[in-house]
């Protein structure tokens, strides 16, 4: 299936999959670039996850939002 950017659905899993294990791989020592060797829990893990994601939604609503907004 074709997506009305062009990409295959396999296409953007196979990109998704390679971003989440780059994020992945270098997550631990993100964490403690940051905040040092404290310990970061599962909570906190799941709460930066949501952040990003987050994040991304908006950036796309806005993103969203600007282009119909022109074409009104």
């Amino acid at each position: 299936m074709i997506t009305m950017n062009g990409l295959t659905q396999d296409e953007i899993k196979e990109i998704a999959d390679r971003l989440d294990n780059v994020i992945g791989n270098n997550f631990h020592d993100l964490c403690v670039d940051i905040v040092g060797q404290k310990e970061v829990e599962d909570n906190d893990v799941y709460a930066i996850k949501r952040e990003l994601a987050l994040g991304y939604l908006n950036e796309y609503k806005q993103y969203y939002d600007k282009k119909h907004e022109s074409n009104s």
